[in-house]
This record gives structure tokens, C-alpha cells and sequence, in this order.
């Protein structure tokens, strides 16, 4: 009986595509001008100070400086897309959303800051419009990593219901980008949940030569290798779940099937 498969929606939010708050480094090593404006120059220098901050799970002095940031430059787009990032961890949904479309609008031809605010509407549950985003990014060819954003247009569309363009997604992420371990595993996943065990087998296989091996891919190997009448296969990705992770929750889910198999 093949069992279902969550799989977090791993949105990537950040600019520079380094993770939620990989801002900092990305903006660090801009060069900047020394013939800018000094309240720009200064913008910069607050908003870097209030990304580490954020980075460090310091919110009101993140905030402090974020927002002396924007007053010295309300059109500092990535000032806007942080303050977004900010808001929505401190729980006020509506001012994130604010900020987030603020940054769009002031620098709409930025693939990084359109596939921020992409990964955002869909982690709010507004999967068309952040599908939508996360393709804009992902066909700006100035856009230097686009398969971090099909990956995320590829988990609006898996929320959204619509596994055809979960595929085109992940297939196009691949694409550009043929050893990414995540949309690999999604393949997998995808494949599996459609009783495709050779292709999900494929990719599995992919995603472990460049992936690292987690409770999620050794319990994904034993369902794929049990979907393929492969018990030997299967009992090695069992055993290999229960010794080296014997506290996850996949791990937990083996036993009990173990326990009740009918």
C-alpha cells in the first residue's frame, strides 16, 4: 500500500538566493560609490547593520534600523523587501505585504527581489500570484540562479493541487541546473506519488550523489524500492532509517508499519 509523502514547501526568500537572510553577504560585498548621496550611503550602512540583527533573531533592533534605514531612503528596494521579512516574523502580516509590494515596485525588473515576493504570497497561501512572480524571475534572463525560483514556483503550484506544472517546474529547475538535490528529491517524490518507481528510483538516486542523505530520503527509498517488489533494496534503506535516525518521525512510521502491516 504506498504510503503518502509530506514534503515541506521550501520556499527560497531571499535575495542573492542564499537562504532567508542571506541579504546580509549579498549586499556586503556590493561595491557601493563613494559619490552616492550621503543618506543613501547611510541607508546601506543601517540596512546591512539591521539584516545581521534579523539574522540573529534580534527584532527590535533589527527593526530600529531598518526603519532609520528607509526614512533615510524610502526607495531603497531592498530596504523594502527586509522590512518585509521582518514584519512577517513579527506577526503583522499586512505591513510585510506592504513592504514586500513596495520593493516590487521600485525595482520590478530585480529577479531576486520578484522571487522573494513570490516565495512570500505563496507561503501566505496566495499560490497563483506567487507561482506567477517566481516565473517572472525565472525567465529574466539577467537572473543568475532562476532554478531557486522555479523551485519555488514548483511548491506554489504542489500547494496549489496542480502537479503538471509541479513538474514543468522542477523539470525546467533541472534544466538549468541538473545536480540540484532539491528539485531532484521533489522528482522523486512526485514520481513515487504517481507510481512511477523507476523514474522515482532515478531520481532518488540522482538526489543522493549530490544531496545529503536525511531520514526523508532513506524512508522515500524504502517505499520507492517496496512500489518496485525490491525487498532486499527496501530493507537496506529500512535499516540504514532506524540505525542512523531512530528518533525522526519517518523512522516512527517504519516501526509502526512494521508493527501493523496489513
Amino acid at each position: 500500500m504506498k504510503q503518502s509523502t509530506a514534503v515541506p514547501a521550501s520556499f527560497v526568500t531571499a535575495l542573492c538566493a542564499v537562504g532567508v537572510l542571506g541579504l546580509a553577504g549579498c549586499m556586503s560585498n556590493t561595491e557601493k560609490p563613494l559619490s552616492k548621496p550621503e543618506p543613501e550611503r547611510a541607508a546601506e550602512i543601517n540596512l546591512e547593520i539591521g539584516i545581521d540583527y534579523l539574522r540573529k533573531g534580534n527584532l527590535q533592533q533589527a527593526k530600529d534600523k531598518i526603519d532609520r534605514a528607509l526614512d533615510q531612503n524610502p526607495r531603497n528596494s531592498k530596504a523594502h523587501i527586509t522590512a518585509g521579512m521582518l514584519y512577517d516574523r513579527l506577526g503583522q502580516p499586512e505591513k510585510a505585504e506592504s513592504h514586500f509590494a513596495r520593493g516590487v515596485q521600485l525595482d520590478p525588473e530585480n529577479p531576486e527581489i520578484k522571487n522573494t515576493y513570490g516565495a512570500y504570497m505563496c507561503q501566505k497561501g496566495k499560490y497563483s500570484k506567487g507561482e506567477k512572480l517566481a516565473l517572472e524571475a525565472a525567465g529574466n534572463p539577467l537572473y543568475r540562479t532562476p532554478e531557486i525560483a522555479y523551485l519555488n514556483a514548483a511548491n506554489c503550484a504542489r500547494n496549489d493541487g496542480d502537479l503538471k506544472r509541479t513538474e514543468q517546474s522542477l523539470r525546467n529547475a533541472l534544466k538549468v541546473r541538473p545536480r540540484f538535490g532539491e528539485a531532484l528529491f521533489q522528482m522523486a517524490d512526485l514520481s513515487y506519488n504517481k507510481a512511477d518507481y523507476l523514474a522515482a528510483r532515478g531520481f532518488l538516486e540522482r538526489y543522493l550523489e549530490v544531496g545529503r542523505t536525511n531520514a526523508a530520503s532513506l524512508w522515500l527509498g524504502v517505499r520507492i524500492e517496496r512500489g518496485l517488489g525490491n525487498d532486499t533494496a527496501a530493507q537496506n534503506y529500512a535499516e540504514r532509517l532506524k540505525f542512523e535516525y531512530p528518533r525522526a518521525a519517518q523512522t516512527k512510521e517504519l516501526l509502526e508499519i512494521e508493527r501493523n502491516p496489513g
